[in-house]
């Protein structure tokens, strides 16, 4: 038995050993180090520490109000934040700093709600890394209120957004600041779980319940909320617009506004939108598959994410209603109120639809084989030039080289008729002599003959 025990725990230690040195061969990432933070307060300024004064290597705090701009000064730099006006925000550290210190505004300043602090930036996923909304938005979903997005419509996101690549913005008509505040984290707790990645935008109509359209409608201002979606259309191009009933699902007068104004802004909009979606509108329907498991969502269903993201929303488990493809209210079911590129063929609300990050990357295509192109045309261009050039050199030695022959031809003439000049000169000269030498005998006998006659005999 002390042998086995011996044995065992050499076994033990050669395992921890042989795993360690796979760590360091393979470096495997291990996630970051969760500290314990304490917190002290002075006037507008927090200052956080690790408990053990382990350096804190990034942070990840959520608010209890609206957030306004800070500072947040580490050991070596301070840092500007707090401009997207996340309400759950992670800032990682270039360098880790022993001690942390946000500088709040003095007016109205906002507190801790909870806070996170890590040795370094390599986070669980359950830390919300937020980013900015979307610049153009492929699905609009317009909801209500916090929770609707998923109770109703909590399939989108995942199926869609997480799993298909379309960038979904989530836009909610009621803010909960003034009646319940712990919303306004379950609504981010919930969409995160859902797997959106854009941070949500949200109008300032407070939650009042109306039982039904026409209490609504004396509630809120219709033209206000529909001036409101029209901005949002405006602002984000969607291609796709998802909202709820025109009967308010189970017959909530705001749900049944909500319509109301999604449908009147998609007319007065300067934006056209491909496709608009109301939940369940009975024409021109679509079941969506939510039971399909999802790569990106670790093989979860939509339907499961779904529901997973609805438990966030604490606050509301005591309602009746609840997540689910198979009653009613399904968050299946959707039609098609109207549209620009066809009806629906396969089912998806991306049917006849091109996301915006494939025109980008066929944009990117377009501009790179436009620039190939250019070159190209730039290469056969400057070819043609160099080729007319040579041509034109060669044409100039050639008629260079005529010029010259030209040149020489003439020259040699020339030389050739001084010849002939000069031969000719000498010709006549001699001819003369000879003209002259024969005039001169002829006289001579001609003299001589007359001397001989006049001699006396």
């Amino acid at each position: 038995m002390k042998y086995f025990n011996v044995l065992t725990r050499i076994r033990a230690a050669f395992s921890a050993l042989t795993l360690l040195f796979l760590l360091c061969l393979f470096r495997i990432p291990c996630k970051a180090q969760e500290l314990t933070p304490q917190t002290q307060k002075s006037g507008n300024a927090i200052s956080v520490t690790a408990k053990d004064s382990t350096p804190i290597g990034a942070v990840y705090i959520k608010w209890n109000k609206a957030v306004q701009p800070y500072e947040l000064t580490t050991d070596t730099q301070t840092l500007s934040c707090g401009e997207n006006g996340f309400l759950h925000e992670f800032i990682p550290l270039d360098t880790p700093s022993s001690t942390l210190t946000f500088s709040l505004p003095a007016e109205n300043p906002m507190g801790i709600y909870e806070i996170r602090i890590f040795s370094d930036a390599d986070v669980p996923e359950d830390v919300q890394i937020w980013q900015p909304p979307c610049d153009r938005a492929d699905i609009l979903l317009v909801s209500a209120h916090s929770d609707d997005e998923i109770l109703f419509m909590g399939g989108i996101i995942p199926t869609y957004g997480a799993e298909q690549g379309a960038k979904v913005q989530v836009a909610y008509m009621t803010e909960f600041w003034s009646t319940a505040p712990i919303r306004e984290h379950e609504k981010l707790d919930g969409l995160w779980t859902d797997g959106l990645r854009n941070y949500p935008v949200c109008g300032n109509f407070k939650d009042m319940y109306a039982a039904d359209l026409e209490a609504a409608e004396k509630i809120y201002d219709l033209e206000a909320m529909t001036e409101y979606v029209t901005g949002l259309i405006d602002e984000f191009k969607p291609q796709i617009t998802v909202t709820h009933d025109f009967n308010g699902e189970y017959g909530h007068g705001f749900h049944q506004l909500t319509a109301k104004a999604v449908a009147q802004a998609l007319e007065r909009s300067n934006c056209e939108v491909s496709k608009a979606y109301f939940h369940l509108y009975p024409e021109n329907k679509i079941r969506m598959d939510l039971n399909v498991p999802l790569d990106s969502m670790g093989g979860k269903t939509a339907l499961e994410i779904a529901k997973e993201a609805y438990l966030k929303h604490v606050s509301q488990q005591w309602c009746w209603f609840y997540v689910s493809d198979s009653y009613q209210y399904s968050c299946a079911d959707f039609g098609l109120y109207q549209t620009t590129v066809g009806s629906d063929t396969t089912g998806s609300m991306l049917d006849n639809i091109v996301l915006y990050e494939e025109q980008e990357r066929l944009e990117q295509e377009r501009l790179e084989q436009e620039r190939l192109e250019q070159e190209r045309l730039e290469k056969e261009k400057a070819e043609q030039e160099r080729l007319a050039q040579e041509q034109a050199e060669r044409e100039r030695l050639e008629a260079e080289r005529l010029a010259q022959e030209q040149l020489a031809w003439e020259a040699q003439k020339k030389q050739a008729d001084q010849k002939r000049l000069q031969h000719l000169l000498l010709g006549s000269c001699v001819i003369l002599l000879i003209l002259l030498t024969y005039f001169l005998l002829q006289r001579f006998h001609t003299n001589r003959n007359k001397t001989s006659k006049r001699r006396p005999r």
